[in-house]
């Protein structure tokens, strides 16, 4: 989903839609900025970008169409020639986060073990006060 899309922005600036067509300018309530949101292409044009106020047409459909189909032959191609290697690699990247995860939960149990003396050495002061 675009950005101008999150923020409810119709679009305003292609043929399909919008304001009968006509060109219009939304403000993000997040960001302030003029956003351009095309719901058929979604496309986002931020703030008088390249393409604002652009057509969305059937050429644009099949640049995006070859451009995605082309990634995924070299893609294919990539994990042809270099597949092991990338497994490797992402064997090695998934150990590591699952050690990170491990060390978090970790050091969360003794930070809240360490609330809890300290807790427990407060209420102990407190009680010793009131004795004195």
């Amino acid at each position: 989903m675009t950005h101008g899309m999150e923020h409810g922005h119709g679009c305003g600036t292609h043929e399909h839609g919008g304001h009968g067509g006509m060109k219009s300018h939304h403000s993000c309530p997040v960001c302030g900025l003029a956003h351009h949101a095309c719901p058929m292409c979604g496309m986002s044009h931020h703030g008088g970008g390249k393409g604002m106020g652009a057509r969305c047409g059937s050429g644009d459909l099949v640049k995006m169409s070859t451009k995605k189909l082309l990634m995924e032959k070299m893609k294919a191609k990539i994990d042809e020639r270099h597949g092991d290697k990338l497994d490797a690699i992402a064997t090695e990247l998934v150990d590591m986060a699952e050690e990170k995860m491990k060390m978090k939960k970790e050091m969360w149990k003794r930070k809240k073990e360490m609330k809890m003396r300290l807790h427990e050495i407060m209420a102990e002061d407190m009680a010793e006060g009131g004795e004195e």
